[in-house]
């Protein structure tokens, strides 16, 4: 089932555990995203564009002092959330690669790698908010609908488990996010009542 895929697996380190899933998640939605990348009408989006109802996602270029929060368009946000992604979990001083098994938990392990995979995710979901918001036509007429549903559910499945997402940010999506937790709930719930002692 999805609870038992996205349950901790018994002598696993959850860091570990969530690290593992964000590089999947991220490759899950790089790739819905490439089916839509060369779509001309990606152009025709003006900074503020392409959000989900009543939200607009801001980018930060810089860091720090230096740091300026720009508008940007949905289609060029997902390129720098996807770009910004992608140089996190390539960076092995941030997600060392599993052949230094103590490394990689002691790195797992620190404040900086939480906050680091909740930021992760939480760009995830914006993604996911942006395509079903504004792209989900197309998608549908590619048939890509249902690998972007079961992709946006073992994600929701995952979040939930593990309370990656915010309130705050699922508010955009909560007629989507509502039902796929309920069915979450109640087959866990089902899960434990069938459990032994």
């Amino acid at each position: 089932s999805m609870n038992e895929a996205v349950a901790l697996p018994p002598g696993e380190s959850c860091a570990g555990w969530v690290a593992v899933h964000a590089v999947d998640f991220y490759n899950d939605v790089s790739t819905i995203w490439a089916v839509m990348a060369g779509d001309p009408y990606l152009s025709s989006f003006r900074p503020g564009e392409g959000f989900p109802s009543g939200v607009e996602y801001r980018w930060s270029e810089g860091t720090g002092r230096d740091a300026q929060t720009i508008s940007v368009s949905a289609p060029v946000y997902i390129e720098k959330v996807l770009h910004w992604i992608a140089e996190q979990i390539n960076d092995e001083t941030k997600f060392p690669d599993d052949d230094d098994e103590a490394e990689a938990l002691r790195v797992f392990q620190t404040p900086q790698f939480a906050a680091l995979c909740g930021q992760i995710f939480r760009r995830l979901f914006r993604v996911y908010g942006i395509v079903y918001s504004s792209f989900f036509g197309t998608l549908e007429a590619l048939g890509m609908a249902p690998h972007l549903n079961t992709c946006f559910k073992h994600f929701m499945f995952f979040c939930t488990e593990f309370g990656l997402l915010p309130e705050r940010e699922v508010e955009p999506l909560e007629v989507l996010v509502k039902p796929i937790r309920k069915q979450y709930y109640l087959t866990k719930q089902q899960g434990s009542v069938g459990a032994g002692p």
